[in-house]
């Protein structure tokens, strides 16, 4: 399999299934936020907090990235669906 079929493979799935990638990533990253937001709120200045809110900025690195490939994927998707010529 070449890389343009493999794209295509990539880009042609269900939107349902695009979409559950996206609200994967998005849940990550908010499980991120409310890891910083946690330790900026409940514990006190420390080298503790320091490492839960840069855990916290790892998290929602990592959600945002999902997302953001999972919302690529689905505007190809739908971009491929609309320059294709109508199967007759």
């Amino acid at each position: 399999m070449n890389f343009k079929q493999r794209l295509r493979h990539h880009i042609d799935v269900p939107l349902a299934i695009s979409f559950r990638q996206f609200r994967l990533g998005s849940m990550i990253f908010f499980a991120g936020l409310v890891a910083i937001f946690g330790a900026s709120q409940l514990l006190s200045p420390s080298l503790v907090q320091e490492l839960t809110v840069l855990g916290g900025l790892l998290i929602s690195a990592l959600g945002f990235v999902i997302a953001m490939l999972a919302q690529a994927r689905m505007m190809l998707g739908r971009l491929v669906a609309f320059w294709q010529k109508p199967k007759d």
